[in-house]
């Protein structure tokens, strides 16, 4: 699986890169904003991406509504994985295509399974 991590905060990073490598992730991208991430998916092919909403000038939301806004993404999950628990930012965050809403912190096999759901329903979806 080849996962996209937009995580600006490095120590949050680096504990999920870790852990998504020893559960065979073959390609984690760790990326700090919205501009690296665009750049990451416009030339990589990427099979997931986990997303934090507080991020520098550009907010995660705006990312996933660019993602979804493209037709060669419409069907690429995308998983928010954030310390936001307010009803409106999950909210939002599914109107604007998310695909599962995550909080941290997260039990690790919590967000493992979340991804394999997400993953295994978009390739069934013909994605």
């Amino acid at each position: 699986m080849r996962v996209l991590l937009v995580e600006d905060n490095p120590d949050h990073a680096e504990l999920v890169q870790v852990a998504l490598e020893r559960v065979g992730a073959s390609t984690v991208c760790v990326v700090s904003d919205v501009a690296s991430a665009q750049e990451v998916l416009e030339g990589e092919e990427v099979d997931l991406v986990l997303l934090d909403l507080k991020l520098p000038k550009v907010d995660g939301f705006s990312l996933l509504s660019w993602v979804r806004a493209r037709p060669r993404w419409s069907g690429l999950p995308v998983v928010v994985l954030t310390t936001s628990m307010h009803a409106k930012d999950m909210e939002r965050a599914y109107a604007e295509g998310a695909s599962s809403y995550v909080v941290k912190p997260t039990r690790f096999e919590e967000l493992v399974r979340t991804m394999h759901q997400v993953v295994c329903l978009g390739s069934v979806e013909g994605r």
